[in-house]
């Protein structure tokens, strides 16, 4: 089943560029669906409550091979993957939380 991912990307939904760098990576120019929100999160075991977290959806070809501590800069601001979630239909949600 195709998903019309460029629904999701284009200048009419909420979609921003953004920089993704993999460790050790060049950095590369894609585009993301970004929102930063308040919620309770798992991340490997550990229970953060009512944690910030940002969360950056995009085209898993645009983040091939993407691991947790990989950078993405939204808006002038740096954060590094948490836990990316690919799904069967082409799509990644990217877990992030602000670089320090």
């Amino acid at each position: 089943m195709d998903f019309p991912h460029d629904a999701f990307l284009g200048d009419d939904f909420l979609s921003v560029d953004a920089i993704f760098t993999p460790a050790g990576g060049q950095a590369r120019e894609i585009r993301v669906c970004f929102t930063l929100g308040v919620e309770d999160i798992s991340i490997g075991g550990d229970i953060v409550p009512q944690g910030i977290i940002g969360k950056a959806g995009c085209l898993s070809l645009d983040v091939e091979g993407v691991k947790n501590g990989d950078v993405i800069e939204v808006s002038d601001v740096s954060y590094r993957v948490l836990k990316p979630q690919p799904d069967e239909t082409g799509w990644t949600v990217l877990f992030l939380g602000k670089r320090y």
